[in-house]
């Protein structure tokens, strides 16, 4: 390599340059902003800048803080839907009773199984029948 770029225009002597000028004046008069706002905005086209008067955007609704429950660990199982029904009808029943100020918390259905484990282990550990 030689350390020089090579010319792009070598042999190229008879370039003509000459149609291309800078432009002597604006071919048309610009048309006023007046103009271009209201054809704008007659045509359904409304102005992007922002507006004085613009409403402030509601904020969302705060969700409640619900304590923390301490059950982090999933527990997956199969059952049937009569045992699934009865859960759910159990977690009903204890959310009306939250509802009308008899319990002073949320059940949810961990909390529903926790019960029925304790349950059971009262009911083993008293010798009863487990089936």
């Amino acid at each position: 390599m030689s350390g020089t770029r090579p010319s792009i225009f070598l042999g190229d002597d008879d370039l003509d340059l000459s149609r291309f000028a800078p432009k002597s004046a604006p071919e048309k008069p610009p048309v006023p902003p007046e103009t271009v706002r209201k054809v704008s905005e007659e045509g359904g086209f409304p102005s992007r800048t922002p507006q004085l008067h613009a409403v402030a955007r509601p904020q969302p609704p705060q969700r409640p803080v619900l304590p923390k429950s301490g059950r982090t660990v999933l527990l997956n199982a199969r059952i049937t839907q009569r045992a699934h029904d009865r859960f759910h009808e159990i977690i009903k029943t204890e959310r009306l009773r939250y509802e009308i100020g008899e319990l002073m918390h949320r059940v949810t259905l961990g909390e529903v199984v926790e019960r029925a484990l304790a349950a059971l282990e009262r009911e083993i550990g008293q010798g009863g029948d487990v089936k």
